[in-house]
């Protein structure tokens, strides 16, 4: 059974943090209310199939404050989640989503965690990294058809405008600055999903791309 490393919003009272949760929670599941609702913390997965036997055991927290991440810095070298495009899919867990943009600092990020997520060497993780990682936000899961959602893909559009519209004006398409990466363990009900240990990252830019709203 095994876990996962999110970045999330930096505080739950953040404008942006609660927009997203408001599209969780409540609008999106109003536009499939057929469909279970499942409500969920706004996340970005950076890698999931931690094993924790493998990893933190009983010190989910040491083990998360040990992992050696590269030395970024705010407003130097910062890691951007540009949000660039509104997507309907097929998986239960990524029927509607934000996907990111692979910003190389991203991508890094993503691989360092990987490679001691998973006791991997670095020219694997770098590989999965770079070939198989498609960073996204989730804003909605559910048994629906693909092309059920696709339908209300405009309608959708709208919604996220409103939501995240504003905070988009006043701040040149930057939606919140920082983050935490948390651990997660994802191998419970999806209701359950909480962090078991968090670590902050001030260096992390969640930016959204124009053409999207």
């Amino acid at each position: 059974m095994h876990s996962s490393l999110w970045l999330i919003a930096p505080s739950d009272d953040h404008a942006f943090n609660k927009s997203l949760k408001e599209l969780i929670g409540s609008t999106l599941p109003s536009d499939f209310p057929h469909a279970p609702k499942n409500n969920f913390i706004p996340h970005v997965t950076i890698t999931s199939d931690v094993d924790p036997s493998k990893t933190y055991g009983s010190k989910p927290q040491e083990w998360l404050d040990s992992l050696a991440l590269p030395e970024f810095k705010r407003e130097a070298n910062e890691v951007i989640i540009e949000l660039e495009e509104l997507e309907a899919g097929e998986p239960f867990f990524k029927k509607i989503t934000l996907r990111a943009k692979k910003d190389a600092n991203f991508v890094e990020l993503a691989a360092k965690c990987r490679q001691q997520g998973l006791n991997l060497s670095e020219s694997e993780a770098q590989k999965w990294a770079e070939n198989e990682y498609l960073p996204h936000l989730s804003l909605f899961y559910g048994d629906i058809p693909k092309d059920e959602v696709q339908k209300k893909i405009g309608l959708i559009e709208l919604q996220l405008g409103f939501e995240l519209g504003s905070l988009f004006d006043c701040c040149g398409g930057t939606l919140a600055m920082g983050a935490k990466l948390v651990l997660v363990d994802t191998s419970r009900a999806i209701e359950e999903w909480k962090p078991i240990a968090e670590r902050e990252c001030p260096w992390v830019m969640w930016r959204m791309a124009k053409g999207l709203l």
